[in-house]
This record gives structure tokens, C-alpha cells and sequence, in this order.
């Protein structure tokens, strides 16, 4: 598979998935981060929605890629083979974010190349995603690497750890 048989893919699940499972996926995820603290709450109640949503949209969008490369089968089964085991919880919404999540990462991963949390996500302990000269780092990206389920590994953000300031990606509280 390439990128544009790829987009052409997406396009179409996008174009079969309604509205109304979008506001199921965004219930979710407002329930789920109900019990995080205030200031991360926000973030991913309604940042990273409206980023996913931004992505779904551009994918609905597209016309071509900007380059039509071959994607690794091994690694594109195994990005699938993770967004298969993000697990269901007792919240039947999760599965409308699962098949959000499905449709926008991987065109994230192998289309834009475009980190998976948008920049200045902000994550536990202030970190957050930030880009510098045109990098995209990340403060949990080589944290994850033991978590099964993590998609860290295909993400184009580096670790936040190579930035040559540190602190740069601390969120200002």
C-alpha cells in the first residue's frame, strides 16, 4: 500500500462515519478525563478532540498526499494491530473514539507526519509537545516504550530529553 491508496481509504471511512458518532467519541473522552486535574482536564476533554477533529476534517478534505511513498506493511499491521487493543471501557462511547482514533492516526503517522498529540498538549507534570526548527518533541515519547498499547513508537515527535533546554517544553503555571 501507498500513501494515496491510503488516503483514498481514510477518505472513505470518513465520508461513513457520522456525525453523531463524533459527539459520542467527544462525550467520552469529556467523561474520561473527568477525574484529571483541572488544568489537564481542558487539554484533553477538548484539545485533543478538537485536534482529532481537525485531522478528520483535513482528511475529508485531502486531495492527494504530497508525496506518494510505500508504507511498510509490517509496520502499518502493526499500528493497526495497537489501535486494536485500545480496549473497551464501561463507557460504550469509547468505541466511537476508537474508530476516531482508527481513522486519524495513521494518517498522522504515514501521510502528514504529523505528531499524534497536537503541539502543546500538555501532559502530567507540565510537559508538554512542542516543535523547534521544524522537530516536534515530546516529553512522555521514551517513556512509553514498555506500555503494550502506546503508539509513541510511530510517532514523529522525538524525545523531549534531546532538546538542548530541557525546560523549554514546561508549561508555564
Amino acid at each position: 500500500m501507498n500513501t494515496e491508496e491510503l488516503l483514498v481509504s481514510l477518505q472513505k471511512a470518513a465520508r461513513d462515519l457520522p456525525i453523531s458518532d463524533l459527539m459520542k467519541a467527544r462525550a467520552f473522552m469529556v467523561r474520561s478525563a473527568s477525574g484529571l486535574p483541572e488544568k489537564y482536564r481542558e487539554a484533553y476533554s477538548t484539545g485533543l478532540f478538537n485536534y482529532l477533529y481537525t485531522i478528520f476534517t483535513e482528511i475529508s478534505r485531502s486531495k492527494q498526499p504530497e508525496r506518494n511513498e510505500n508504507i511498510d506493511p509490517e509496520e502499518y499491521d502493526e499500528l493497526m494491530e495497537r489501535l486494536d487493543q485500545m480496549g473497551v471501557s464501561e463507557d460504550k462511547n469509547q468505541y466511537y473514539f476508537n474508530k476516531l482514533v482508527e481513522l486519524t492516526v495513521p494518517y498522522l503517522v504515514f501521510i502528514v507526519k504529523k505528531p499524534i498529540h497536537p503541539e502543546g498538549m500538555v501532559f502530567p507534570g507540565g510537559d508538554r509537545v512542542l516543535e523547534k526548527d521544524g522537530v516536534y518533541y515530546c516529553p512522555v515519547k521514551n517513556k512509553q516504550n514498555n506500555v503494550e498499547c502506546a503508539l509513541c513508537k510511530f510517532c514523529i515527535c522525538r524525545d523531549a530529553e534531546e532538546m538542548v533546554k530541557g525546560d523549554l517544553w514546561k508549561m508555564e503555571v
